[in-house]
């Protein structure tokens, strides 16, 4: 009882850094929302939201490219290292035009703002990769430090420059002052193994594709099941209910914030493991039943408190068996984090993405018939939760397969 008391106590330790880093950058993304939707105006409150959904996309689709292959792959490789910088380089540049046609699209020729946004991804996806660097490292106190520091000169930046009057692009200029603080300040404190030989190579590209192609595709795939059911309900009831189905999910936003913390801690361990074996291998099974019970246990407490929690979020109550819904897809979703972790760390992304493809069909399409059949919009969280059943099923089966005979 002692010694699994102990590893409880330890298991805790190692992701309360991650954890606490999630938190820091979930807390700076809402509070600028916040700030934009009371100080911009609708109209531009409504163009920063476009902007910051076009910044959180490029983020997760490089994110599965380029961030997770610093973990699971050799970046020390000269081949593999080539390709990645390329990779990278041809990212921001991509990331960057897009953003500026899309300024162009929401606002006409805006240079100033076009000029400010195209910055502002470019250095969001340099951040990231130092992000990614430090996770794959397993530095998640430095992590942390890094998150607090990209919060703190944002606040800084976003204090001077709503002295002469906030804007839409002076905003944007604040969240890339703060974004090049903490790159400025941070690569240097990185080890010299991880910042030579910098130089683009095509050579590796085929090697690198082969894992991140589908490890990218996977990484889109849940902002567009929450994009698409969002839709959904908008065309079958109102956008009201769309409201209610968002009140519901902010309610138990801050266990999603403790869920995708674990989660990057997971892939780099996993990782670690494959590359030196002789340390031991994670229990992958402990791991998924101990996220989901605590996610379970919190999230019902959530529910049974959903009403006050609701009114003090959102200013109006919140059904528990939406918040109930909610914290049983989250609690899936982490059931299924460990095995992608074991998966993914031996490369076998295409697998991966296509347990989840399926998972994300599935649970759409229950909600179409349910929504088809006029059910109450408490029901969508509970049916995207089914195909996440199979999915975590799969990965599992994949993972004991996939394992080394010792």
């Amino acid at each position: 009882m002692r010694a699994a008391a102990g590893g409880a106590v330890r298991g805790l330790r190692r992701i309360s850094a991650p954890v606490a880093a999630q938190a820091v950058t979930a807390a700076t993304s809402l509070g600028l929302q916040i700030l934009a939707a009371r100080g911009l105006g609708l109209a531009e409150f409504g163009a920063f939201a476009v902007l910051l959904g076009l910044l959180i996309t490029a983020s997760a689709v490089y994110t599965g490219y380029v961030g997770d292959s610093l973990a699971v792959l050799d970046r020390h490789d000269p081949v593999v290292r080539g390709a990645l910088v390329s990779s990278a380089l041809v990212t921001w540049a991509l990331a960057a035009g897009a953003g500026a046609v899309t300024v162009i699209v929401l606002r006409g020729p805006d240079a100033h703002l076009a000029l400010a946004f195209a910055v502002l991804v470019v250095v969001w996806l340099m951040r990231e990769t130092l992000r990614r660097l430090l996770i794959a490292r397993m530095e998640f106190t430095r992590l942390l430090g890094n998150d607090v520091l990209y919060l703190v000169a944002t606040v800084i930046a976003v204090v001077l420059v709503a002295m002469s009057g906030l804007s839409l692009t002076g905003l944007v200029s604040a969240m890339a002052i703060g974004a090049l603080v903490a790159v400025g300040l941070g690569v240097p404190l990185l080890p010299r193994e991880e910042l030579r030989h910098l130089r683009p190579g095509w050579q590796g590209m085929g090697q690198l594709a082969a894992f991140a192609t589908w490890r990218a595709a996977q990484a889109t795939l849940r902002p567009l099941a929450m994009l698409a059911a969002r839709v959904l309900v908008g065309a079958f009831g109102s956008l009201a209910a769309v409201g209610l189905l968002e009140a519901g999910r902010l309610v138990v936003a801050w266990l999603q914030v403790v869920v995708n913390g674990a989660g990057s801690y997971l892939l780099p361990r996993f990782a670690a493991a494959e590359k030196n074996p002789e340390r031991g291998r994670p229990r992958t099974t402990r791991l998924a039943v101990a996220l989901t019970g605590g996610t379970l246990a919190c999230g019902g407490l959530c529910a049974v408190l959903a009403g006050p929690l609701g009114e003090l979020i959102t200013g109006d109550p919140v059904p528990g068996m939406l918040v109930l819904g909610w914290s049983v897809y989250l609690a899936v979703w982490a059931a299924g984090l460990p095995y992608v972790a074991e998966v993914v760390a031996r490369q076998l992304s295409r697998a991966t993405f296509v347990a989840r493809f399926f998972d994300t069909v599935v649970g759409l399409a229950l909600v179409v018939v349910a929504l088809a059949s006029a059910a109450t919009v408490s029901v969508v969280p509970w049916l995207m939760a089914v195909g996440g059943c199979y999915a975590v099923v799969r990965l599992h089966l994949l993972a004991v397969r996939s394992r080394p005979r010792t």
